[in-house]
């Protein structure tokens, strides 16, 4: 199988609301996608996305999907400092995904 991965940035995000977010994961995750999203869900998105998966799914054939919130990684520039968040979000047929930043 084919790996295929959307590295989303936070620009791209930032001026999204969970709604815009959440489209953005299920139309991925409907193509086999496994998303990683800079900067992370934050719990309400998280919740925001398990509801609207739950309304839009077949549930005959809806099997799940994996969201992994890795430590965040410290990350040092010239003058700066930052933890670097992510969230990963795979089909269910990654069974054996897992992350680390490093």
């Amino acid at each position: 199988m084919e790996l295929k991965i959307d590295f989303i940035t936070e620009t791209t995000t930032r001026k999204m609301d969970p709604s815009q977010k959440c489209d953005l994961i299920i139309s991925k995750l409907q193509r086999e996608r496994i998303v990683v999203f800079e900067g992370g869900l934050n719990p309400e998105e998280e919740a925001v996305l398990i509801s609207e998966t739950m309304t839009r799914i077949d549930h005959r054939s809806f099997i799940g999907y994996k969201i992994l919130n890795p430590t965040p990684l410290r990350s040092s520039g010239l003058f700066s400092r930052k933890d670097v968040k992510m969230t990963v979000i795979a089909p269910p047929f990654y069974d054996n995904l897992s992350v680390a930043l490093v």
